[in-house]
């Protein structure tokens, strides 16, 4: 998402002042560009003016003088009494103001991204692409080659979010940001999925460094054995929905179940993993033609060290990518050690880009930044 103007008129200038002095110097300052106003005769300024965009955040004193006034802006009140009540947060743009900022701003963001969503769909228009990386048989990569091409896409403008499927996860150990916040997402998924949305900008984790977010189980492997693959596809569609991000990746374990399976379904493309190796050989072409035909497959052969033995002309389809074998990764001893390979982080992207997986605007900035 690019950054949006904030336009805040409070009478309480104190607190307009802290607010954004919070948002400039938090992550909330690369998405959000703010403006204080303490008259309203300002605001009505901005209000006439056909080309601002964004959100006008006003504090109770001036809702009655706002409210039926037409304008691009999306209203949001702050509000000294009204809290996060399912109202408050689905139905009526109300903003309860002694929560913590960050909370605020998250649900500012969020309500700002739907609208957004909700104005696109309007138009017949969606630009997030998920992308989902599988496998027939255990440690082929999934996870090593969905972090490198995250971070490859992040590092080059992108938004993306990297969802993590597996009943058990490493993610942890490659990414950091606050975790242990899977029990909840799936509370909601079960209990109240309509406000998954608004929720997911307060579950997410968010890795500062490679500008990823994500979420990954940690330790819910029987919460993550009873997801059904409906409640799959309402996260994916929360995801989607937050207009955020142009990439969702998702990390699926090699198994079948509905979780597994609705994932693949949902996806615009697949990264299918395969191995030079006569038993993987044999579980993807039994389990492709298990889960019936899907026309988004692309198959990769990892661990490539420049010779393939096996025949997988029996899939009826091409290799269509390999990537290279990293032998530093036989024996993993630390997460600098999963980073400090730039080649299968560089063929990560290449892989995405042969495969047309990565739209225009990726493509042309990975090509300026070659030519440069």
């Amino acid at each position: 998402m690019k950054k949006f103007q904030l336009y805040v008129l409070d009478d309480d200038e104190e607190y307009a002042q802290r607010l954004a002095s919070y948002i400039r110097a938090s992550e909330f300052g690369e998405r959000m560009q703010v403006k204080l106003f303490s008259k309203a005769e300002l605001v009505l300024e901005v209000l006439e003016a056909k080309q601002a965009v964004g959100v006008l955040l006003v504090s109770e004193t001036y809702y009655r003088l706002l409210l039926d006034r037409r304008t691009n802006l999306h209203k949001m009140i702050l509000s000294e009494t009204i809290t996060n009540s399912l109202d408050a947060e689905t139905k009526v743009p109300f903003l309860y103001r002694f929560q913590s900022l960050h909370h605020l701003l998250t649900r500012l963001q969020a309500f700002y991204a739907e609208k957004l969503n909700e104005e696109r769909s309007s138009l017949g228009t969606n630009k997030t692409s998920v992308i989902s990386v599988y496998s027939s048989s255990g440690n082929s990569g999934k996870t090593m080659t969905a972090i490198h091409l995250a971070k490859q896409l992040s590092f080059r403008g992108e938004r993306v979010f990297y969802l993590s499927l597996e009943s058990v996860s490493s993610t942890s150990l490659w990414l950091k940001g606050e975790t242990g916040r899977f029990s909840q997402l799936i509370y909601y998924l079960k209990s109240s999925p309509e406000l998954l949305g608004p929720k997911l900008q307060l579950l997410k984790s968010v890795d500062q460094q490679l500008r990823i977010d994500y979420l990954s189980p940690n330790d819910q492997i029987r919460e993550m054995q009873e997801i059904s693959g409906e409640q799959i596809r309402i996260l994916i569609d929360a995801l989607i929905s937050l207009n955020e991000y142009e990439y969702i990746i998702i990390d699926l374990e090699a198994s079948v179940h509905p979780r597994i399976v609705k994932g693949l379904e949902v996806s615009d493309h697949i990264i299918w993993l395969v191995r030079d190796d006569l038993n993987d050989v044999y579980k993807t072409k039994v389990l492709y033609k298990q889960l019936g035909a899907m026309h988004n497959v692309h198959f990769v052969m990892n661990k490539y060290t420049g010779m393939q033995t096996n025949d997988f002309s029996e899939l009826g389809r091409d290799i269509a990518f390999n990537l290279p074998y990293i032998p530093e990764w036989k024996s993993i001893r630390s997460p600098e050690q999963m980073w400090a390979s730039s080649l299968f982080s560089e063929q990560a992207y290449e892989m995405a880009a042969t495969l047309c997986i990565i739209k225009g605007n990726a493509a042309s900035r990975a090509e300026g930044a070659v030519a440069s």
